[in-house]
């Protein structure tokens, strides 16, 4: 929850900065965050429960790029490049997101 709270932060302040006549508030941005998050875990829990292969568990990670794409399509009037280079961003930022709560809550006690 941490981590979708910080990438939500950092999806709302990069449309914030990037688009200044507010098509995409906090709830919006919120929403290009969650709804991928949501999509993993209950993947992730038909896979275990499947015993699916796991490297399908890696491609559940691309809906962090296809279901910001389809909510930006259907929220704004942006064109099709824009969206795609925006949905890319918002895969990076939970790329980075993931990377760092990796870092901050498995390192090693002294």
């Amino acid at each position: 929850m941490i981590q979708i709270a910080i990438a939500a932060f950092l999806v709302w302040a990069f449309f914030k900065v990037k688009e200044k006549n507010g098509d995409i508030d906090g709830f919006a941005a919120t929403s290009l965050i969650l709804v991928p998050a949501i999509i993993v875990f209950v993947g992730k829990i038909a896979i275990t429960s499947f015993a699916a292969p796991i490297w399908l568990a890696y491609v559940l990670e691309l809906s962090y790029f296809v279901a910001p794409f389809l909510l930006l399509k259907n929220m704004t009037k942006f064109s099709t490049g824009k969206i795609a280079a925006y949905s890319a961003i918002v895969l990076v930022i939970n790329f980075i997101t993931q990377v760092l709560m990796v870092v901050l809550f498995t390192m090693p006690k002294a």
